[in-house]
């Protein structure tokens, strides 16, 4: 996947967390959305750089 399209999907959750944690009350369930909102990021970033990696193997094989 293109890396525009991880940030824009990346983006749409972060908007969805920060509309849904202005209803939430319980700072536990707060600091949750925040800690996977993190993790999505990271995971969506992790699997860029992978893309990357596996390119330039691919480039360099040739």
């Amino acid at each position: 996947m293109p890396r525009d399209k991880r940030l824009t999907k990346a983006k749409e959750f972060a908007e969805r967390a920060e509309k849904t944690l202005e209803g939430v009350t319980d700072q536990g369930a707060k600091a949750q959305t925040l800690a996977l909102l993190a993790l999505t990021h990271a995971v969506l970033e992790t699997g860029y750089d992978i893309d990357n990696v596996r390119e330039a193997i691919a480039d360099k094989s040739l």
